[in-house]
């Protein structure tokens, strides 16, 4: 494969041949970590010859690049001034070779089936553009505390249903992984987004990809801890005003590129204000201001005309729920029931 050093900028040659798969791992000042995600990579049980390792170290300052020194014969190694997630996803993806691209963040790691499966997801049908798969949260000592699982988000017309309303829920960025032709017209991302790239990336996947396909199997593992930038085990109000910022800012760029393609947008747009304010129900909860945000929840009636009684009613009572209690036992509530759903499904991964 390549490096490239960060002081001498050299590109050296060190794996012939044009790989399938390009794994960009995006880190900064997160050493501790790199290792493993990197290691979980090359125990894939894929052909290694055909998997490209990129590494964007995005001006770390600890000890990111001694810890990767000991791969120099197996990845690209690229360090570039500190620019946010985003703007190392971009530059991982200028360097990137392979015909498919999965993207890995320095602090998770992989199952060792993890390329296989989504190979062939991609191999079963030209038209797949976007793969990906649940995913277990683990801690520092690997217990598991909480379980991704994402709807199928249908192989119908669904950037018309996303038009009219419904929400991508994909995995989070070391689940998600692309054609390279596909990806070509979404890329490179707004860099204005230094966290939640991912969730920029999932609101604009609807207006490009041609199919996808979801595995309902826990394929990776996302490491929850304290320094987690879009993480963390609280639900503070400056966590989730950082969330409802996101919404925000994606909604813009939503109405934007929807219009310039002549697609009208007003419900998406009803629906994603209609998720700001579900924030602001839940940072009011986060700043003891309980009543208030009880109050909001009674009065929540931002549905649109297709939203049945039952989804109504869903969701009236979980805004209640989270009003009610403290934001600590939500996060635990949620978490528990994410797990008992993973397993009654059959989502899980030994």
């Amino acid at each position: 494969m390549q490096t490239c050093s960060p002081g001498d900028g050299i590109i050296r040659a060190a794996v012939r041949g044009k790989p399938f798969f390009s794994v960009i791992i995006n880190s900064y000042n997160y050493g501790r970590f790199i290792e493993e995600a990197i290691d979980s990579v090359l125990a894939q049980r894929f052909p290694l010859d055909e998997i490209e390792i990129i590494v964007v170290d995005d001006g770390s300052t600890d000890d990111t690049s001694v810890r990767t020194k000991k791969y120099a014969d197996s990845i690209v190694y690229i360090f570039k001034e500190n620019g946010g997630q985003a703007s190392a996803l971009n530059a991982g993806f200028a360097a990137a070779r392979g015909e498919i691209i999965a993207f890995l963040d320095s602090d998770d790691y992989w199952h060792p089936s993890k390329l296989f499966e989504i190979s062939g997801e991609f191999r079963r049908s030209p038209s797949v553009d976007f793969v990906y798969h649940y995913m277990d949260v683990v801690d520092n000592d690997r217990n598991l505390i909480d379980r991704l699982s994402f709807p199928d988000f249908g192989s119908g017309d669904f950037l018309e249903a996303y038009l009219r309303g419904r929400l991508p829920v994909f995995s989070p960025t070391s689940g998600m992984s692309f054609r390279k032709a596909c990806l070509e017209r979404i890329m490179p991302l707004a860099e204005e987004f230094r966290v939640f790239a991912d969730i920029h990336m999932h609101y604009m996947l609807p207006f490009y990809i041609r199919g996808m396909s979801v595995i309902k199997k826990s394929l990776g593992y996302y490491r929850m801890h304290g320094g987690n930038l879009s993480g963390g085990n609280l639900l503070t109000a400056e966590k989730l005003g950082r969330e409802r910022d996101i919404i925000l800012r994606n909604m813009v760029h939503v109405e934007s590129l929807a219009g310039s393609l002549g697609l009208d947008c007003r419900f998406l747009i009803q629906r994603l204000q209609a998720m700001s304010k579900i924030y602001g129900i839940y940072i009011l909860r986060a700043r003891g201001q309980r009543w208030a945000a009880f109050t909001a929840a009674l009065r929540f009636n931002d549905f649109l005309p297709e939203d049945g009684p039952l989804y109504r009613l869903g969701r009236r009572t979980t805004l209640v729920i989270a009003a009610a209690v403290s934001p600590s036992l939500h996060l635990r509530l949620q978490r528990k029931y994410r797990i008992f759903r993973g397993i009654v499904s059959g989502g899980g991964r030994s």
